[in-house]
């Protein structure tokens, strides 16, 4: 079992089974019966926007029967629509694919096939946001690989590529996208011996393969592969099988927990073969078939749309008659397709005895999974729900810090900026003159990175004493009896009290009071309004607020007056807005202009593992944990394009451990998005 922690690089053990079959059989049809039975999931990619689409041009002109299949429909607090085409011209599918794009839908799957000695389309698109694409079709090997290397250095990573054959040629179609994420490689042209020595290759480096697809040139199998470097659970990967193979290996894996994410049809010398990716986790519901006619996965299709599944994958294959492969996803889903997770956070909230743990996960911009589990108050018996509100502690600093960026980028505040004393931010309002040296050098720069040289939150942490002074009377009260232990910029030491400063550094700016800032700089554009400062006492619990157990009193601390620090109160699903808005990532629009979000994120040389606001690490993690009595809190933004925020009313709860075990047990998300 894989266990991770974004404060060190991943690494994983798992099992790739290899095997390169050759035998004859006819294809045939397969049904999985009630999909409901199996917890497992593909690893369809989703999350798309509309991009660029510069065909090169398709193989043949004739008119061929197109399938038009749409369905737009609700997902809970979110929706989603697609619409799916089989049987395309090259021309039909550019005509198609104008379309959509100009209605806001983007492409997130093609493949190309021979019928009647034409090239033929199968694609899938999906109505919601995602990073740029580039999309192609009908490229010859050389005119792909033109493609790849003109997109690659402007930032572009293949996601999808596909490998058919027209009249004796071969040809490619393949979808680009603009965005972050793990390492990874893609082969074309491959021979089963070649492609399983790369996938020995990369797999000795810990890559993973998410994609594979095989065609004929030539009277031989070849094979078109992308890997990533990235940890996953379980899977297995099969190629070369003839139909009777696939069958027994679909039955076999199914049986022990494993769900087929990549299934690729594909004809050599009038054998059908496949090629298949599976993956052993939770996820939706899913349903199979192969060697179905187009009249066959027409009537498949049909059957799967109206019990509420959508298509995830469809290859056609064949030499003039096309038979076709299909994968299809259900998004409602029941509380069985993520048992694997339910169990983990379960068995978390058992060994530490809090009361409740909530949390939310977002994949490339859209919220695919929420929950609460347990109580939100132990004495009503009322449920824990991901819309309850807690107290999320220092998960407010990245919250705070995004604010300070905002004026940086608008060149209302440098970084270098002196905070104390003659010219700085907050100048000499507070404490007794002079300051020292120290002091005066203190800028805005250290105080988003600890590095100030003092005030740490150890046993005299400041923003814990005097509970009753004031902001500026606490203020007063530190420069003045607690001196600097360190020169500035030299020394990380964690610091609540320097993000109290950077409260009132926002307010000096702007002249408006923290909270009220951040609600419209931060939070209101991140679609949140539900976001309050939390009151110190019970008396001032919100009526969607639960209640928070510890072994210390919860409501003796001034939580209130730890605003820019550790005073937000929310749900895990505004966590999780917020933070995909400050990933960096193409998918949503950020906050922050992408070189204002590197400079956030960049480490000090004090510490390489914070930077402003935000813990990082070599892999490209970012993160933020939260701790108060009666709350644990944490917001994790991974290089792989996961945000998630868990949030507990108890403490001694690992919800770092939990996330990263509970997110491994997935094997495919929904394409919904809740928020």
């Amino acid at each position: 079992m894989f266990r991770g922690s974004p404060s060190r690089t991943l690494y994983e053990t798992w099992r790739i089974y290899r095997i390169d079959r050759r035998g004859e059989s006819a294809g045939w049809e397969v049904d999985m019966g009630d999909p409901s039975a199996f917890d497992r999931r593909s690893l369809l990619r989703a999350g798309l926007t509309v991009g660029a689409f510069l065909g090169l041009g398709g193989v043949g002109a004739t008119s061929a029967a197109a399938a038009v299949t749409q369905r737009t429909g609700a997902m809970l607090a979110g929706t989603f629509a697609w619409v799916a085409r089989h049987n395309l011209t090259a021309a039909q599918y550019q005509a198609e694919f104008d379309r959509l794009a100009a209605q806001g839908y983007r492409l997130v799957h093609v493949d190309g096939y021979d019928s009647g000695g034409q090239a033929t389309y199968a694609a899938v698109w999906e109505n919601r946001p995602g990073p740029p694409m580039v999309a192609r079709h009908g490229l010859t090997a050389a005119q792909y690989q033109a493609e790849f290397d003109r997109l690659t250095p402007q930032g572009y990573r293949p996601v999808h590529l596909d490998g058919y054959r027209v009249g004796g040629q071969v040809l490619f179609a393949a979808i680009w996208e603009q965005t972050g994420g793990p390492a990874w490689v893609a082969r074309h042209n491959l021979t089963a011996a070649q492609y399983q020595a790369e996938f020995d290759r990369l797999a000795a480096q810990g890559y993973r393969p998410v994609h594979v697809d095989g065609y004929e040139s030539g009277g031989q199998a070849l094979y078109a592969a992308i890997w990533e470097n990235t940890p996953g659970p379980a899977l297995v990967a099969r190629h070369g099988l003839n139909s009777a193979q696939y069958q027994a290996e679909f039955d076999r894996l199914t049986a022990q927990g494993y769900r087929p994410a990549v299934i690729s049809g594909y004809t050599v010398g009038g054998t059908d073969l496949y090629a298949a990716i599976w993956t052993r986790g939770a996820g939706p519901r899913w349903s199979a078939r192969h060697g179905l006619t187009s009249a066959a996965y027409q009537a498949a299709f049909d059957e799967h749309q109206r019990l509420g599944y959508r298509p995830a994958r469809v290859s056609g294959y064949g030499n003039g008659t096309p038979r076709f492969a299909a994968l299809w996803l259900h998004d409602t889903p029941t509380d069985g397709d993520f048992a694997a997770v339910h169990e983990v956070v379960n068995r978390h909230m058992t060994s530490s005895g809090v009361a409740g743990v909530s949390l939310a996960i977002a994949r490339r911009g859209s919220l695919v999974f929420a929950r609460g589990y347990g109580l939100a108050n132990r004495e009503t018996g009322e449920r824990l729900t991901e819309r309850h509100l807690l107290r999320i502690a220092s998960v407010s600093k990245p919250i705070t810090a995004v604010a300070i960026m905002q004026l940086v980028e608008s060149g209302r505040l440098t970084l270098g900026q002196r905070v104390f004393g003659a010219g700085g931010v907050l100048g000499t309002r507070y404490g007794t003159q002079p300051y020292s040296a120290n002091v005066q050098a203190i800028t805005i720069r250290h105080l988003l990175q600890h590095t100030a040289g003092g005030w740490t939150n150890d046993g005299n942490d400041p923003m814990f004493t005097n509970p009753t002074m004031t902001h500026a009377q606490l203020i007063g009260w530190v420069l003045d009896s607690r001196p600097l232990q360190f020169t500035p910029g030299t020394t990380y030491m964690y610091s609540n009290f320097g993000y109290c400063l950077l409260g009132r550094v926002i307010e000096q700016i702007t002249g408006q009071p923290y909270a009220d800032y951040v609600r419209q700089n931060v939070l209101a554009p991140s679609g949140i309004s539900n976001m309050h400062i939390a009151g110190n006492t019970r008396a001032e619990k919100r009526a969607d607020e639960v209640v928070y157990y510890s072994t210390s009193d919860p409501y003796s601390m001034p939580v209130r007056r730890m605003d820019s620090h550790g005073g937000w109160l929310a749900s895990p699903v505004d966590i999780a807005r917020f933070a995909v808005r400050a990933d960096g990532f193409a998918t949503v629009p950020d906050l922050l202009r992408r070189d204002t979000t590197t400079t956030m994120t960049t480490p000090s040389s004090a510490n390489p593992n914070y930077a402003s606001g935000w813990s990082v690490n070599s892999a490209g993690n970012w993160w933020h944990t939260g701790r108060l009595s009666g709350t644990e809190a944490i917001v994790v933004r991974t290089s792989g394009e996961y945000c998630w925020a868990a949030l507990a009313n108890g403490n001694n709860i690992n919800l770092d451990g939990m996330m990263w075990e509970a997110v491994q047990q997935v094997t495919a998300w929904p394409s919904h998005n809740l928020f």
